[in-house]
């Protein structure tokens, strides 16, 4: 008789689980985006279950609301342009898969983010974070977006040279820092679709744009605000480039070569000082790319 009792708990216990496991609401990164977004705690639905995002961004935040480890789905939280200096109890947000942080006042990397095995956007811009740990590189493997833009205080030299770890980046935000040496291996960045290099008091178009063209992948580079003179024929080099954004650069004309890149959708010359004339002859040229002057 026990043993006929044993097996039929059993059998409920496995049937529970499969259940259990079916009724998992299993979201992928690019589908988050039509997820409510609870933007005020008191908002809260009674299910904790239900919330997968919280943008708690301006709120004069020093430490995070303990209501937010009591979320076990949560996959992206916003905290930016708080007044945070620590993320404390942060590695309980086990599903965690999207951080923003950006201007806070951080002044070391907060080592909890590097138990966040699932995370795949972090966004850190404008703090005074100095370095990455070790651990950064060596845990968060899954990372594919990643935004040190205006990180006036970081050390690009020792970290840029590590950024290839992450196999799996796909877009990187470099934006208003003034980086000497852009040390990047980009030749193993096989995954990189997304790079943004603006508002650089110098920059070497040419040799950026070579030490690109090793990212097969790469469809959108955002280079506005860098004084960039002359857009070199390297550029078709490129050959899946999609968007090329100039924004108010010092261009005053356009290389031939920009004709072999099929696969361009737009370019971006609103703030140069290129003749319309020559802008209209490649529009002409260019039926399925989009000129925004």
């Amino acid at each position: 008789m026990k043993i006929q009792i044993t097996t039929i708990f059993l059998v409920l216990l496995i049937i529970t689980s499969c259940k259990k496991k079916q009724d998992e609401k299993i979201i992928l990164l690019s589908e988050l985006q039509n997820e409510k977004i609870y933007k005020n705690l008191d908002s809260l639905p009674k299910n904790l279950e239900l919330v997968c995002r919280v943008d708690l961004s301006e709120n004069d935040l020093t430490t995070i609301p303990e209501v937010i480890f009591k979320l076990p789905n949560l996959k992206e939280l916003n905290l930016s342009v708080n007044n945070l200096t620590a993320l404390n109890h942060l590695e309980e947000l086990q599903n965690l898969e999207i951080l923003n942080i950006g201007m806070n006042n951080f002044k070391t990397f907060p080592i909890e983010i590097t138990k966040l095995k699932k995370l795949k956007t972090l966004d850190i811009w404008w703090n005074d974070i100095r370095t990455f740990p070790e651990e950064f590189y060596e845990n968060n493997v899954n990372l594919e977006e990643l935004d040190l833009t205006s990180m006036f205080k970081f050390d690009f030299k020792s970290n840029l040279s590590k950024i290839h770890r992450f196999k799996n980046l796909k877009q990187l935000n470099l934006g208003n820092n003034q980086i000497k040496n852009l040390n990047i291996e980009f030749e193993n960045l096989s995954n990189l679709e997304t790079f943004g290099y603006i508002r650089q008091d110098k920059i070497d178009t040419k040799s950026l744009i070579l030490k690109l063209s090793k990212c097969k992948k790469l469809t959108t580079i955002h280079l506005s605000v860098n004084h960039i003179k002359e857009l070199p024929s390297e550029i078709s080099l490129l050959n899946n480039l999609e968007e090329l954004n100039l924004y108010e650069n010092e261009l005053t004309n356009l290389p031939s070569n920009l004709l072999r890149m099929k696969r361009l959708k737009s370019i971006t010359l609103d703030g140069n000082k290129i003749d319309k004339k020559i802008i209209l002859d490649f529009e002409n040229k260019m039926p399925k790319t989009t000129f925004i002057y």
